[in-house]
């Protein structure tokens, strides 16, 4: 085999006795920009994580009528953002498995190793964990708050049972 590629983290020396074969170049820039949308949705998760903060302490110190419901629209929006960022990631991801050429794919491989795409990819997860136990966390502390309701509605229940009784009898 003629073909040689070197690879780091600025540049790759690529020799291809066929000059119009770029399919080592097309995998170069496909890995980049893979890498490219990983540093993107890091930097993305970056800007949410302080943002849910914030709005759980407004919807902490925000009065609500509905027990237990003054997150509903901020646990909406964090599964709505984990769910569409998970299935983004997972399609950058997975575009490139479909290729049977076996010396590209280890260029590919390389290229991701190089450009430290598991690393990446591990911040990313990490930050959506913290995403996914805070709304977890959020949703425990409304169905608490809702369970704490009923118990009050019952036992103001029970003691007006009481008292009318007494005041019948």
């Amino acid at each position: 085999m003629d073909d040689f590629v070197v690879l780091s983290w600025e540049g790759a020396l690529v020799v291809e006795p066929d000059a119009d074969d770029e399919d080592v170049e097309y995998v170069l820039e496909f890995a980049n920009a893979q890498l490219l949308e990983l540093r993107f949705f890091d930097a993305l998760l970056d800007d949410e994580l302080p943002r849910v903060y914030d709005r759980m302490a407004l919807a902490r110190r925000t009065p609500s009528l509905l027990l237990g419901r003054r997150y509903r629209p901020l646990l909406a929006d964090v599964q709505t953002f984990v769910a569409d960022t998970t299935e983004i990631v997972e399609r950058v991801e997975n575009a490139f498995k479909v290729t049977e050429d076996v010396y590209l794919a280890r260029i590919y491989l390389a290229a991701l190793e190089i450009f430290r795409g598991a690393a990446w990819r591990r911040g990313i997860d990490r930050k959506l964990a913290i995403l996914r136990d805070t709304y977890g966390m959020l949703n425990a502390e409304s169905q608490a708050a809702r369970g704490e309701a009923l118990e009050v509605a019952i036992v103001l229940l029970i003691v007006s049972e009481i008292v009318l009784t007494l005041f019948h009898a």
